[in-house]
């Protein structure tokens, strides 16, 4: 599995994780999602988690969840300090 997303049914927000590799060689896995704060603007939100095999990072892909997605949401909204509609 390389390419995953979750919708979040109460916001309709899709979360998508998509497993790659750095120039470097590493394993990542980048976690991407688009919301609009609350001055109308789209802002991009994404993290990498890195991994040092293919299949911890195959694991990941495939046990993340909606759960996961909920806190990846609220946890990148908080640190970036964004009010969302």
């Amino acid at each position: 599995m390389n390419f995953k997303i979750i919708t979040l049914p109460e916001t309709q927000t899709e979360i998508c994780l998509h497993r790659e590799f750095t120039e470097n060689g590493e394993e990542i896995v980048r976690i991407t999602t688009f919301v609009i704060n609350s001055a109308g603007t789209e802002l991009m939100l994404e993290r990498v988690a890195k991994f040092s095999n293919i299949e911890s990072a195959k694991c990941f892909l495939q046990d993340y969840s909606e759960t996961s997605a909920n806190a990846f949401l609220s946890q990148c909204l908080e640190e970036d300090e964004i009010l969302v509609r």
